[in-house]
């Protein structure tokens, strides 16, 4: 039986959806606990209740990327599936080089899922589909030789911006005005030679700045 503690701020819906999808008789599949988040995972969850760690990537108010690394270091035998409506190549690589051990899309079949959380479970990394050659290469992890150092305003921005936020967006979190947002990322665009602010967060993510 694998028990599944699931991640998720809606996860009343996605439980009710797992529960429908799974049966434990059947499938040996069952949700054992939730949480809104991974702080209230770490707070609450009892390691030696679940088997797999299933998260969402985009839980609000929160970064992908410190959510893995605090269930990582908390549950540090717990595998972890993440199960999103995200489709970017850019955010599977991400979170497979983060230790996540697969990457399910919301619209991925029961049959699939179900091999997707077996295999995690058993600790295999499994992902879905034909990977075309742009993709092959952002799953392959980077080892850059240098760590690039940008101002701390530069990575607060680059940060959010790899978060989704808009330019405005930005600036109200930060607290500076919308011209200033575009006026960095211009230049840590010409800094490390990117044509746009997607290649600009794919580069910060690869070198580990972001």
């Amino acid at each position: 039986m694998i028990r599944i503690f699931l991640i998720e701020d809606h996860h009343t819906l996605v439980v009710a959806s797992f529960r429908f999808l799974f049966r434990p008789k059947r499938d040996g599949i069952i949700v054992s606990g939730y949480a809104a988040n991974a702080d209230e995972a770490i707070l609450h969850a009892v390691a030696e209740s679940f088997d797999l760690i299933v998260l969402d990537l985009h839980i609000p108010g929160t970064h992908p990327t410190d959510n893995i690394r605090k269930l990582r270091k908390h549950f540090q035998d717990k595998p972890i599936a993440i199960y999103t409506s995200e489709t970017a190549s850019f955010w599977k690589k991400r979170m497979m080089d983060e230790g996540a051990l697969t990457y399910i899309t919301k619209d991925t079949t029961r049959r699939d899922l179900k091999i997707a959380f077996e295999k995690a479970a058993k600790g295999e990394m499994f992902y879905f589909g034909q990977i075309d050659n742009a993709e092959q290469n952002l799953l392959i992890p980077d080892k850059p030789t240098e760590k690039i150092n940008i101002s701390p305003t530069q990575l607060d921005i680059a940060k959010l911006l790899s978060e989704g936020l808009t330019h405005k967006e930005i600036a109200d979190r930060i607290g500076i005005n919308r011209s200033f947002v575009e006026k960095m990322l211009k230049t840590l665009r010409a800094t490390f030679k990117v044509k746009n602010n997607i290649e600009l967060v794919r580069l910060l993510t690869r070198l580990g700045s972001i």
